[in-house]
């Protein structure tokens, strides 16, 4: 009965057909998903939160903090199926809103937040993920359109004749500051497909090797063959009857 050091000659004599395949499975799976994978793309519109006021120092200090305050509420509705239904509605897009909200990410740049729990930033990063670069494109200046409208609507106040300050308008809102104009292409993480395609490779070239060796009686080393030949010899040297 062979024995596990037999199995390990036989795969030291095929390591090179072990070391391609384990190398040529994850090129293979490399091109493959490059051939079959569906092509995606993201698009970015940058937009900054402003809240209304005077010019005055401290009425910009307390706008800039009304601004950072509201930035995670911004980044909820960018994200929200509302903003999504109605940026379809307008494109006429052949997505659920859910599936457009899926494929929108919403976040203040730069990230972080101060010693008091606020958003560190007034500049809203909005991006939309989609397999059409010029539907990309378009998606995301509509819903950042949609976006900046929604956010006036929510804080609109009108004066009264009585008020000692008459302003109508929004008290916050978002406005543009770098709509769309190109995408870029995502670049999957295909990591996992690769290793699991290195160690397919790996065991197939295993069995392989140990199929075609066996097959060839290569499992007989010449320690094993003199134990066959003694077998049929007596111990005085005399052959068996």
């Amino acid at each position: 009965m062979p024995r596990a050091r037999d199995y390990l000659t036989i795969l030291a004599k095929g390591w090179i057909v072990i070391l391609v395949a384990t190398l040529l499975a994850p090129a293979a799976a490399f091109g493959l998903h490059k051939l079959t994978a569906e092509r995606s793309y993201t698009a970015s519109v940058l937009l900054f939160a402003q809240v209304a006021g005077d010019p005055g120092t401290y009425s910009a200090y307390a706008g800039g903090i009304g601004a950072n305050s509201r930035m995670s509420t911004y980044v909820s509705l960018a994200q929200s199926t509302v903003i999504s239904e109605r940026t379809i509605e307008t494109l006429g897009l052949p997505l659920t809103p859910s599936e457009l909200a899926a494929n929108v990410t919403a976040a203040w740049e730069p990230y972080g937040v101060s010693r008091f729990g606020r958003p560190s930033s007034a500049l809203l990063r909005v991006k939309v993920t989609g397999t059409d670069p010029q539907t990309t494109i378009d998606t995301v200046n509509t819903l950042a359109s949609v976006l900046m409208k929604m956010s006036g609507e929510l804080e609109w106040i009108e004066a009264k004749p009585t008020d000692p300050i008459q302003y109508t308008g929004p008290v916050a809102e978002l406005v543009a500051v770098d709509p769309a104009t190109v995408v870029h292409e995502v670049q999957p993480d295909i990591t996992n497909i690769l290793l699991v395609a290195a160690g397919v490779g790996f065991a197939l070239s295993v069995v392989l090797v140990l199929a075609f060796g066996l097959a060839r009686d290569e499992v007989l080393t010449p320690g094993q063959l003199r134990q066959v030949a003694n077998s049929f010899t007596s111990p005085s040297g005399d052959a068996r009857s």
